[in-house]
């Protein structure tokens, strides 16, 4: 009875104040596929010690950025499926075809994760939700609660400077459940980078437990 209510509430709303797409203004979705695919193409971007980061797209694109900025901070959380839409078709060739295994049994999606303290400000973790969406459309396991913050950080956006970003996050990841990754690739997901410290730092630890590969996948490049 509660569901059938939620779900007349929900259509009541959708009457009143119908979706629209951010970009065009379409009605019916909050982003349209058109103008999803029409955002910056992919970059691949060669991040610490030798590693590459996959980017979706770029955060200097306006709605790019628009985007991101509800879902992170305004609670719009239905905005995590087509950004994770985009990862999927936008670096299907790049990654999917080269840099994964044929088995993809023997890969895990796991996001960056938020310290306890930012995630009860949040109530949410974007990475998280994208990742979780990502997971669901190339059937492949899931792990949100392996990787985590041991301890509180300032923000990375409040830090300009790339050599105090990489003291920032040194040492703030662990992983609790070492077998969990161990021989796995691991495809680490968030939704902005920039000098790539957050994702080095959690691609070396994933690494020192046991993880065969990790491959750093953002939605876009900051």
């Amino acid at each position: 009875m509660a569901e059938k209510l939620i779900h007349i509430f929900k259509g009541f709303l959708d009457f009143l104040f119908p979706q629209k797409c951010l970009n065009c203004g379409i009605r019916g979705v909050i982003i349209c596929n058109k103008c999803l695919m029409s955002f910056p193409p992919p970059l691949i971007l060669n991040v610490l010690n030798g590693r590459s980061t996959f980017a979706a797209t770029s955060y200097d694109d306006e709605i790019v950025k628009k985007i991101i900025w509800l879902l992170k901070y305004k609670g719009v959380r239905t905005l995590a499926k087509p950004l994770a839409d985009l990862i999927y078709h936008r670096l299907k060739t790049e990654l999917w075809e080269v840099e994964l295994p044929t088995n993809m049994n023997s890969c895990v999606i796991i996001p960056v994760p938020l310290s306890r303290k930012r995630l009860k400000e949040r109530g949410y973790n974007q990475a998280e939700l994208i990742a979780r969406s990502l997971s669901d459309k190339m059937s492949v396991r899931f792990l949100p609660d392996v990787l985590y913050k041991k301890k509180d950080t300032v923000s990375q956006v409040e830090i300009k400077d790339r050599k105090k970003r990489l003291e920032n996050v040194k040492g703030v990841f662990a992983v609790k459940n070492p077998e969990a990754v161990k021989n796995k690739v691991v495809i680490l997901i968030d939704d902005v980078t920039t000098t790539g410290a957050t994702l080095n730092e959690a691609s070396h630890i994933l690494k020192q437990s046991g993880a065969k590969k990790v491959i750093g996948v953002v939605v876009a490049r900051g």
